[in-house]
């Protein structure tokens, strides 16, 4: 008989857990913790057809479905510039998207930056099965469930998984957790130029191809969803951050929100509940982005999570808000307002892995 090795670790975990939990080991030899999410159909998490039919985009790489991804079970920290997913941490803060995605992509092939085609898989998942995690939203407790709370360290950012499991993605120990609110999360795989919506993609089809670049401005690999934010009231040249109101959906931008010339600063924006966001008149909204979660399905009026984008500059989105955004903030949050080297203390990331 051939001898192997047990990891007892790993075993451990998988066994508390159902399978639902396991360890995933980088190149330098370290683990993390991660949930394991089988592959499910559009229509599994919405039958109205809205988002589409097959196989849900988040699970095929390079046009070849996988069984499963791996979403890192907490928000991460970074240790000699690599990401882990690991319990009772300080979850990485002041960290841009650029330096987000190199610690993800420094553990090793199948390790990447959480795109935001997991995130609308997760998210749409959970609207379907009927619960939508709690979290820190309010300093260290829940806005809407005041003794719910985590460990509250630096700042009032709570540690990693520390909160109850209403916390986490399905409403178990063994879910995905802090989704909603503690610190804002990178996601790759999307963004916006001038305005127009992009996801990485071939043939003109979205796809989960993490591997992909994501350069300033480069969109090699990315595919035009057909699509742009458009604000509903003029701009202006005001050079302050404010609000003018809210934005849809539409073929072309017609208002753009600032007037004053090309530029990525934080000046006018738009911003509403992501139900609230429609389709301009005569434009039908494509499939693919009901699939990014960038709009919802008409019915889906239960959700109650806003959304912020600017349409000028290139803008990266950060999901599912922090620990002051209340009840704004929720796993439906959205905000495609910052560009790359935005950091913050409320910004954070979370790797994903699959097998390839």
């Amino acid at each position: 008989m051939e001898s192997f090795i047990i990891d007892k670790d790993r075993k451990a975990i998988e066994h508390a857990s159902g399978g639902k939990n396991t360890l995933v080991y980088d190149n330098a030899g370290n683990p993390s913790v991660m949930v394991v999410v089988p592959k499910f159909n559009l229509e599994d998490v919405d039958p109205s057809g809205t988002l589409g039919t097959g196989t849900h985009p988040a699970f095929i790489v390079h046009g070849k479905e996988v069984p499963e991804i791996m979403i890192s079970k907490y928000q991460n920290i970074v240790v000699s510039g690599r990401a882990y997913s690991l319990a009772h941490e300080d979850p990485a803060n002041w960290i841009n998207f650029d330096a987000s995605k190199a610690a993800c992509e420094a553990k090793g092939r199948g390790w990447h930056l959480m795109s935001r085609l997991e995130w609308a898989a997760i998210e749409q998942w959970c609207h379907k099965n009927g619960f939508m995690p709690r979290g820190n939203t309010n300093y260290g407790k829940a806005h809407d469930a005041a003794h719910e709370h985590g460990v509250i360290g630096r700042d009032s950012r709570t540690l990693t998984g520390s909160g109850p499991q209403s916390w986490n993605h399905d409403n178990t120990p063994y879910g995905i957790s802090d989704l909603c609110g503690n610190v804002w999360e990178w996601n790759d795989g999307y963004k916006t130029v001038d305005g127009k919506l992009y996801a990485v993609g071939e043939d003109g089809v979205v796809m989960n191809n993490f591997d992909n670049q994501n350069a300033y401005k480069n969109l090699t690999g990315f595919v035009d969803l057909g699509a742009c934010y458009n604000s509903t009231v003029a701009g202006d040249a005001n050079k302050e951050n404010h609000n003018i109101g809210k934005y849809n959906i539409a073929a072309t931008v017609t208002n753009k929100q600032y007037t004053g010339g090309s530029t990525e600063e934080y000046y006018a924006e738009n911003g509403s509940k992501i139900t609230e966001v429609a389709a301009a008149s005569g434009f039908t909204i494509p499939k693919s982005v009901y699939q990014l979660g960038i709009a919802l399905p008409s019915t889906w009026t239960d959700v109650d999570d806003y959304s912020w984008v600017r349409n000028y500059g290139e803008r990266l989105p950060i999901a599912g808000g922090d620990w002051l955004n209340g009840s704004d903030a929720g796993v439906f949050a959205l905000y495609v307002s910052r560009h790359r080297s935005f950091a913050y203390g409320d910004i954070g990331f979370r790797s994903a892995y699959i097998a390839i």
